[in-house]
């Protein structure tokens, strides 16, 4: 009996490789035929009356398909077959196909629309597959069956043929053509009395047409038990296999192991370390593996000590174990029938020198059918894994640029595992003689802190950085540059300048020399608008902003609540007793600019106040030194921004106190960014300092104070009755920069 494990799909191919013929005039194309030999076979002897299989019973035929006109009929050859343009149906026998027979196989593989073009020769490989069906016999307890009958068997029919399969030739098998249901019956003759006995064999598969469809197997199984009255025969299982090849070929005549990989380019495969890559190496036996010889050549460093041949039958336990765990591969067993080796946990493992790529050989060698993959000299059995340097980058935006301190942003992978590499990966920037590890106040991965805050500048602006993968590979560089720390100007508050005087020994005053370009503002030219009239009196036209002596022997800029400006006339003043309430300011030094035109008339209120001016730097506070008297119950204020190219505000911060303060006291208005939140670049400031935070109606102010002195270089000049609240002194203004 035959027992059929897996099939050799081409055994055709053992025995020739290409067709032939004479070479036809005006024919530039043609055809190259080959056939598969993918199989596994399980098998015993050839059956005598087969006889040795040899290329001459193997036939091939090629049909035009727009013609129907027959290109080649006959023996497969090893030349190419000419032929013109166009469509061909080829296919390629073995065997008669009779309706009925004893082993007696019919192999076909055949394919359709093969299409050759002009001065092209097409190869095709044809997998040839049994297109006929077979049944099969066994008997359960046999012993029984040889005690019963003198002589039994199964006879099988199709149409008006039969044959039997006796129990002396009960390896053989009966061939039937695809499609046909035969029947059976058990024939026997008893010892006893030599009576002749049939029974026809009943069976639900028995009847189904996919049990004789072609490449089925039937495999039936009969028990036999004595009764009083004769025998009991049942069928005990019938089981349906497919097969590709029969039992016919023996052991000896199967082809030689092949190796063949998947996921490589001819024998080599290139990838980046940490990639994933899939790929398979195939031992292609006819038979189940009886040996393997597999041997190691790593460039990769870390597994150089594998570097050796291994055979599977003289394996211990414990190299298997140390290879399997760590390569990350799975060797095959011997007897395996299907044996292969994967190679993804090996490619996700294997590592570049240091970034120099590595080619890494594995060279295979197996054995099965009794035969060596290395018997056929032109198999190339050595296969490389090319492991290459991933490629990431890092870039630096200038939004993550400060005065102090830079940010890198993640690193970008273009060939490797993005994970695999952030998970074992470093921020490094150069000092100009060795890198250094990125270091924060949290140890957040990709920053760079200056390590002196306490230095008013960093010398170094520009830096070379770069992420490092497990401490060998580094990534392209890119630069970060430093902002520049700057101070405001005038920001000691020692530049002013007066114009005047005028009525009255009336005098406005700007916080920038005459000469410069204003960068602080007040509001003075608001309320000193009748200052180029006969009117301008301390009451209607008294600067709000002007300087004092400062806390360091300079100046410092005094702010006031004032009530002065067009409109607080005699007869309205003295008379109603009425200021409006638009003239009741807080004064104010801001940086921006402020336009405001001058005149009698009391209508004349108008005026443009425009905020902020250039500023290319980030800081992170805001210092000053101020002192504060307060008009019965008052509030000052300072407030700062940062804007970016739009003027869309970046951060901002108020300050408020209304605590009274005769002596100069520091302040620090902190800009509170957020750690996990980005900022854009700077492109303008404003700060604005203002003596009181309640303006109009209800703006606390002396009326008529007695009198007020405002400095005037060295000199100050004395002023009858102005309108006076809150005042402010503001001096050193500062920024700083610890990010």
């Amino acid at each position: 009996m035959k027992y059929i494990k897996a099939l050799y799909a081409g055994f055709i191919g053992l025995l020739l490789a290409a067709c032939q013929t004479e070479q036809w005039e005006g024919m530039e194309g043609g055809f190259l035929i080959s056939l598969g030999e993918d199989v596994t076979v399980t098998t015993k002897s050839t059956p005598a009356e087969l006889g040795k299989p040899v290329k001459e019973q193997f036939s091939l035929k090629i049909v035009k398909e727009s013609t129907g006109s027959t290109l080649y009929d006959g023996t497969f050859t090893s030349d190419q077959i000419p032929a013109s343009a166009g469509l061909y149906t080829v296919t390629a026998t073995c065997g008669e196909n009779p309706l009925l027979g004893l082993d007696t196989p019919y192999y076909k593989g055949e394919e359709a629309g093969v299409e050759v073009t002009e001065g092209e020769t097409r190869t095709v490989n044809l997998s040839c597959k049994v297109a006929n069906a077979l049944t099969s016999v066994t008997y359960d307890e046999p012993e029984k069956f040889d005690a019963l009958f003198s002589s039994y068997g199964l006879k099988v029919s199709v149409g008006n043929q039969s044959v039997t399969i006796s129990k002396d030739n009960a390896k053989k098998s009966a061939y039937y053509r695809a499609g046909t249901i035969p029947t059976f019956q058990f024939v026997g003759t008893l010892k006893d009395n030599g009576q002749a006995v049939s029974m026809t064999l009943e069976d639900d598969k028995l009847k189904n047409a996919d049990t004789f469809g072609a490449g089925k197997h039937c495999k039936l199984t009969l028990k036999v038990k004595p009764a009083a009255s004769g025998v009991i025969l049942t069928v005990a299982k019938v089981e349906v296999e497919n097969v590709t090849i029969s039992e016919t070929i023996p052991v000896e005549w199967l082809p030689k192991p092949k190796i063949e990989a998947e996921g490589f380019e001819g024998n080599s495969l290139s990838f980046a370390e940490t990639e994933s890559k899939a790929a398979t190496v195939k031992l292609n036996t006819a038979t189940a593996l009886q040996d393997l010889k597999i041997k190691f050549n790593f460039a990769d460093p870390q597994f150089t000590a594998f570097n050796q041949e291994y055979q599977l039958s003289t394996l211990s336990e414990d190299t298997r174990k140390d290879l399997e765990e760590k390569l990350g591969i799975t060797l095959p067993a011997i007897g395996d029938s299907s044996p292969s080796i994967q190679l993804d946990n090996l490619i996700a493992r294997l590592q570049t020198n240091a970034g120099e790529a590595t080619a890494n050989t594995i060279e295979l060698d197996a054995q099965a059918n009794g035969r060596w993959s290395h018997e056929d000299a032109e198999a190339n059995r050595s296969y490389t894994l090319n492991c290459n340097k991933p490629e990431f980058s890092v870039s630096v935006d200038a939004s993550n640029c400060w005065s102090r301190e830079f940010t890198i942003n993640d690193i970008t992978v273009t060939t490797g595992n993005a994970e695999t590499i952030k998970n074992n990966l470093i921020y490094q920037y150069y000092n100009g003689t060795d890198w250094i590890e990125c270091s924060t106040r949290d140890n957040q991965k990709g920053r760079v802190q200056q390590f002196d805050e306490a230095a008013e500048d960093i010398s170094q602006k520009s830096y070379r950085v770069r992420a490092l993968y497990r401490g060998a590979i580094a990534s392209t560089e890119a630069e970060a540059t430093l902002e520049t720390p700057e101070q405001l100007p005038n920001s000691g508050m020692e530049e002013w300048h007066c114009s005047g005087p005028f009525s009255h020994n009336v005098y406005s005053y700007y916080p920038y020399s005459e000469n410069d370009k204003c960068y602080w503002n007040t509001n003075n030219d608001y309320t000193t608008r009748y200052r180029q009239g006969t009117f301008g009196y301390p009451y209607n036209c008294f600067p709000a902003v002007s300087y004092v002596p400062g806390r360091n022997g300079g100046k410092a800029a005094e702010l006031r609540n004032t009530a002065s400006g067009a409109g607080n006339t005699t007869e309205t003043i003295f008379t109603d007793a009425k200021i409006d309430n638009r003239n009741r300011v807080a004064g104010i030094l801001f940086i921006g600019d402020f336009e405001c035109s001058t005149g009698m008339s009391a209508t004349n209120y108008s005026y443009t106040k425009t905020n902020g001016k250039e500023f290319y730097t980030r800081p992170t506070a805001l210092k000053f030194w101020y002192k504060y008297l307060p008009y019965t119950n008052d509030t000052w204020k300072a407030h700062i921004e940062l804007w970016d190219e739009n003027k869309n505000i970046i951060i901002q911060q108020d300050f408020q106190s209304s605590t009274s303060q005769n002596n100069y006291v520091e302040a620090e208005i902190k800009l509170n960014y957020n750690e996990q939140q980005s900022y854009p670049v700077c492109k303008y400031i404003y700060i604005i300092f203002q003596s009181t935070i309640t303006e109009g109606e209800n703006m606390p102010f002396e009326w008529f104070k007695s009198s007020y002195d405002l400095w005037k270089d060295d000199e100050q000049i004395s002023y009858k009755e102005p309108h006076i609240g809150s005042i402010l002194t503001i001096d050193d203004i500062s920024l700083i920069y610890d990010k």
